[in-house]
């Protein structure tokens, strides 16, 4: 199972030059309370949402995951890739597993 990888956070940043200063104050976010986040490992799904805005990323890239997508896709004939709005539908109900996840920690 892939686990999302905080320290893509900062790779991403730092590869587009954002600072994590700026990268916070973007997301409405101290930036001690940021670094907090990223030390403990642990966010609020819009918190996420906001970042990956920020980033110009989807939350999907933040995942580690030890195999490159686009290779294994890349592989399958056509009539087993999935197509764009399926691979959107999945990572829509990939959000709302992590909303429905976060609510059910905050209650």
């Amino acid at each position: 199972m892939s686990k999302l990888d905080y320290n893509k956070i900062k790779n991403y940043a730092a590869a587009k030059r954002i600072p994590i200063k700026e990268l916070a104050r973007r997301c409405d976010l101290s930036e001690q309370g940021f670094h907090y986040m990223l030390k403990k490992q642990t966010m609020r799904v819009d918190t996420l949402e906001r970042i990956c805005d920020s980033l110009e990323i989807t939350m999907v890239d933040l995942f580690n995951d030890n195999m490159d997508v686009s290779n294994v896709i890349g592989a399958l004939p056509a009539t087993q890739t999935a197509s764009h709005s399926d691979l959107m539908d999945k990572l829509d109900t990939i959000i709302e597993l992590l909303r429905a996840e976060q609510h059910a920690k905050i209650y």
